[in-house]
This record gives structure tokens, sequence and C-alpha cells, in this order.
């Protein structure tokens, strides 16, 4: 039983070691998501700027250039200009994404990444884990920490009743 408990407390500091570890990992992924949100967005902003540039010439707004070309009775400009539109609407949706995860609080980060969440800038990326020695990173470790002791208690809370029911049900079977 002594060899079970102290297992156990291994078991416990492993598990905590674990999620602290885990957890510390999310201001790792999502400055990395951003860098390369970044770089889509501007690669996305010199075709805006492109199309802004055009529509200025012809003293129309983007999005009534695009319009307009989307409306052209020749196919191909139609073609283009769903090229374009497509690029602009990225250009604004990266836009927004990168300015909600950048001027937020560090514990509303992980909620707007799962609300701008873009399976292609995922893609785009190659993450690599590391332990992030800030303030940041400390916070999230400290809440991977809280959690898996949570975790730890349910569990164990559980099992303690599990083991005291069925010692009940052996005593009432029990001469």
């Amino acid at each position: 039983s002594r060899l079970l408990k102290s297992f156990g407390s291994l078991t416990d500091r492993i598990v905590c070691v674990l999620f602290a570890v885990m957890f510390a990992q999310v201001p790792v992924y999502i400055s990395q998501y951003i860098d390369v949100l970044s770089g889509a967005r501007m690669e996305a902003q010199k075709v805006y700027d492109e199309v802004a540039e055009v529509a200025n010439a012809y003293q129309q707004s983007v999005d009534q250039f695009l319009e307009d070309m989307t409306n052209n009775p020749d196919q191909k400009v139609r073609d283009m200009s769903s090229i374009q539109l497509n690029t602009v609407q990225r250009y604004h949706k990266y836009t927004e994404a990168l300015e909600a995860l950048t001027k937020r609080a560090t514990w509303l980060k992980p909620f707007y990444l799962i609300r701008h969440y873009d399976p292609s800038i995922h893609a785009a990326m190659f993450f690599e884990p590391n332990v992030p020695l800030t303030i940041e990173g400390a916070i999230y470790a400290l809440m991977g920490l809280i959690v898996a002791l949570l975790l730890i208690s349910l569990v164990t809370g559980i099992v303690q009743r599990v083991r005291k029911s069925r010692r009940q049900e052996e005593d009432l079977y029990r001469p």
C-alpha cells in the first residue's frame, strides 16, 4: 500500500509537469500562428493595395470596383475578379484575426484563436514546441498545473468513492 501511495504521488507529479508543459505551449503556438498569419496578411495586402490603386484611378472604392468587375460581360474579367475578391476577403479576415490576437489580454488569446482559426494558416506553420521563459508562458504553465491538480483531485475522489462503495457492499454480504 505504501508503494502504491508513493507511485500515486509520483504519477501526480508527472501529470502536473505534463499539464504545465502542455499549457505552456499555448502562447508558443499562438506566437508562431501570428507569425504565419502576419506573412499571409502581408501577401494579401499587396494584392489589396494593387486593387485599391486601380480602383482609385477609376474613382471607386475597392468593393465598387470588384463588383463592377464581377458584373462584367467578359468571362475572363469575371474570373480574375473572383480571384481578387477572394484575396481581398482574405486580407480583411487576416487583418481582423491579427488584430484580435495581438491586442487582447493573455488569457483571452486562446479564445480569439479558436474564433479566428484558419486551417490554411495552421497548415503553413511548422510548430516547434519549446519552453517559453516569459510571464505569459509561466501563467499558462500555472494554469496547466491547476487543471492537472483539479483532474487528479477529481479522479482520486471518484476512485475513493468506488472503493468505499465496494467495501460497503462487501460488508453487507459478510456473515
